[in-house]
């Protein structure tokens, strides 16, 4: 922020000034400041739906200062209140950060920060922060400048320091005021993780002073920022228990709590994400040092983060999951309100959850027989319960959410009738053409003309089913990943002839579900898919090499993926990885399925091997293991590979491993562009990242191709060629993108 004006090292304060400044507002981001009994009313509210800091609030924060407050002698207290309803400030503007081609300046711009508090202290006016809503980030470490901190009661007020999210660390101050606030202990827990606060939390850890309800939430300011003023309240102090105080004031507790931290960043985040351990230096090394000391290199650490790949890449995915929303379909022509759901297996009843949950729609959740249904039905109940256990939702919300589904059979007398009203039916049956058609044709018979119906398929083009329909505009892809609560991707499949309405409802519903969804172009494997294809031949083509199986999942773990792809296609179930696999080795990849051999999966299906859902798979799953218990490899599996191998191995190296995988991926999201199967580079970065778990600190496959070179990769991948088949050719648009120096982002 910008330095105040001076005057014998304070800001002047002099004559009155007019009590209420003009009728018309003077500000961008602040209403006209209003004095109420001596304490001057700041009230954000700038031009967008949240409030954030920008340099033009900083400038105008300044000014308001200078010219309204500090020469107004009426004024004894200050309150900021945000005039937003339901956001005190979210954080700093992503794109201010960005903006700084120098990010060493970055540096400057936050040690300018902490001068404009320190003029407003010497004004020796009391601050208060009314807060409501998000104060997120820079917002909180505005509130912490602060001298007393009022919350609203309301759930939309929630208080975090989310930079390390975005690769980035706290950089106004956050570091040094939360640990005074609150301990070293919750303040680590917070800023590592950026996790969000709640409103009883925060006054229970001493975050706020009190906690209000909204109504009050001004009056109640006012009220102890004039109390402040004159004396009679004093801002709280901390008081350490002895945990604390061994932890704090001990050496061995010092080291024991970083040593402790440090090992839980080091099992979460490995060696790809730096934030964590630039706030864990910051907070260690300047333990017990001067105030500048900490701020000067917190702020050098703040803008040596910002100039970090791992932070452009999740900035972009930041900025991504806004932009992939945005779409010309116009609206749905009737909103939603009531989606039924074919399948109560593990994917319907994840479905028929975050619909009900999150997206507060009622749900018909339909299965063949009873048993069915209130299986399905039970698996919602027993995720809302644990939920409840977990503190994360209330007992009437659980209540509320399962009110909201409604177990139907065939055997229901009244199924019909409630169908009759649905407007959204999404199937999950099984993956077979003959089937969808029957389900669809059956559906048609009962639903109101203007119900969508989606499809749950995985891999059969949406127009194929379409085929079957009586009015096959109202047909649609909606593809969820297993497992649905958790996964966030949602592939919308729009067909030659779907109406635009009906792609509008089907975004408007994945929304609503918490998801976040990408149109994808029609065609068989739609986006995610269509690039495992290729990924998990050569998985199989690795196995067939003699590559042992752990190696293959510590290689792809190491990489940064979540799981490795042994483990993930035991999770996903082998019958459905080769059934997806042949699916695509049929359609329209040709040479780029090549390389691997689908005789392994058909055997371990043969002998029954289908993955975790069958106790076994290329792993064992004990009905009773500790979840801490290693995974063990299945002798049967290990049995027919080297039977399939002749009982050879292989010394490639874990970097080959890799780049042999995820080349055939990235080539594959490369070709989807190319073909206009995605939008844009954006949307296949977070369908990969989303999807199927592409690591995010590297943004995705195109900003990662950014970032290594497309030159340097097409150069691999042609050497794997050489050596390996056509297979790894590389795709045509990345070949151009190498010869001309191009980049995928901006």
């Amino acid at each position: 922020m910008l330095r105040l004006a001076r005057q014998t090292g304070s800001v002047t304060r002099g004559a009155k000034s007019p009590r209420f400044l003009s009728s018309a507002r003077k500000y961008e981001y602040f209403d006209n400041v209003e004095v109420k009994d001596g304490v001057a009313v700041v009230r954000l509210n700038g031009p967008g739906k949240m409030n954030t800091i920008s340099a033009g609030m900083q400038g105008e924060v300044e000014s308001i200062i200078k010219g309204d407050i500090a020469n107004n002698s009426e004024v004894k207290a200050i309150v900021f209140i945000s005039s937003k309803p339901d956001n005190f400030i979210a954080g700093a503007d992503i794109d201010m950060i960005k903006a700084f081609e120098n990010k060493a300046d970055l540096k400057d711009t936050c040690m300018k920060a902490h001068t404009f508090f320190d003029e407003i202290k010497a004004l020796k006016l009391p601050m208060v922060s009314a807060i409501h809503g998000a104060a997120l980030g820079g917002g909180l470490e505005w509130a912490m400048y602060c001298d007393y901190r009022i919350a609203t009661t309301d759930k939309k007020t929630v208080f975090g320091l989310p930079e390390v999210k975005l690769g980035l660390m706290p950089g106004m101050a956050g570091t040094y005021h939360l640990p005074k606030l609150v301990g070293y202990q919750e303040a680590l827990g917070m800023m590592l993780t950026g996790k969000n606060v709640r409103p009883d939390k925060a006054k229970k850890i001493g975050l706020v002073d009190m906690v209000v309800d909204l109504a009050s939430l001004e009056k109640v300011a006012i009220e102890q920022a004039k109390a402040l003023a004159n004396g009679s309240l004093k801002p709280s102090t901390r008081k350490r228990d002895w945990m604390s105080w061994f932890l704090e004031c001990t050496p061995v507790g010092r080291n024991k709590m970083f040593d402790t931290a440090t090992a839980t960043v080091k099992k979460g985040a490995g060696d790809h994400y730096p934030a964590p351990y630039a706030i864990l230096d910051v907070l260690k090394e300047n333990f017990g040092k001067d105030r500048m000391t900490h701020l000067t290199d917190e702020a050098t650490k703040f803008s040596q983060l910002a100039d970090t790949n791992v932070s452009d890449s999740l900035i972009g995915l930041f900025h991504g999951t806004t932009a992939v929303k945005k779409h010309n379909f116009g609206e749905p022509k009737v909103p939603v309100k009531t989606v039924a759901v074919l399948g109560a297996g593990l994917m319907g009843a994840g479905i028929a959850q975050v619909t009900a949950d999150q997206g507060k729609l009622t749900v018909l959740l339909k299965d063949k027989f009873a048993k069915g249904a209130n299986s399905g039905d039970k698996i919602i109940r027993d995720a809302m319960a644990a939920k409840v256990k977990k503190r994360r939702m209330t007992k009437y919300a659980m209540d509320s959410t399962t009110a909201r589904v409604v177990p139907l059979h065939d055997g229901s007398a009244n199924w019909q009738r409630h169908f009759n009203k649905a407007d959204l039916v999404i199937e999950a049956v099984f993956e077979e053409i003959g089937v969808k058609h029957a389900v669809l044709k059956e559906m048609e018979e009962i639903i109101p003309d203007h119900c969508v119906f989606a499809s749950n398929t995985s891999a059969i083009p949406i127009g194929q089913i379409a085929e079957g329909a009586r009015i096959p505009e109202r047909v649609i892809g909606m593809h969820y990943f297993s497992p649905v609560p958790m996964m966030p991707l949602l592939e919308i499949i729009p067909h030659a002839g779907t109406a635009d309405e009906v792609a509008a409802a089907a975004m408007s519903v994945g929304s609503k579900q918490g998801k976040t969804p990408i149109f994808v172009k029609d065609v068989p494997g739609f986006y995610v898919n269509r690039c495992l294809g290729p990924f998990m031949s050569e998985v199989t083509a690795l196995i067939l090499e003699g590559v042992e199986l752990g190696k293959l999942d510590d290689a792809m773990k190491s990489f940064g993926m979540p799981v490795g792809p042994i483990t993930l296609c035991d999770e996903v179930g082998i019958d459905i990885s080769n059934h997806v696999g042949k699916f695509m080795s049929n359609a329209d990849l040709g040479v780029r399925m090549d390389g691997g051999n689908p005789e392994l999966m058909q055997k371990m299906i043969d002998e029954g091997l289908l993955g975790r859902k069958s106790g076994q798979g290329f792993y064992l799953y004990p009905k009773n293991a500790k979840k801490s218990a290693k995974k063990q490899l299945n002798p049967t599996v290990l049995s027919l590979i080297k039977t399939a191998t002749g009982g050879i191995t292989s010394d490639i190296s874990v970097e080959d491993i890799q780049m042999r995988l995820m080349s055939r991926f990235v080539n594959e999201a490369a070709f989807c562009l190319q073909d206009e199967i995605i939008r844009s580079p954006v949307d296949g970065d977070i369908g990969a990242v989303f999807g199927i778990g592409f690591p995010p600190f590297m943004g995705g496959p195109f900003r990662m191709l950014d970032h290594v070179g497309v030159q340097q990769f097409t150069d691999r991948m042609q050497r794997f060629r050489d050596d390996k088949g056509l297979q790894f050719d590389p795709c045509p648009l990345l070949l151009d993108y190498a010869k001309n120096n191009k980049k995928f982002h901006n």
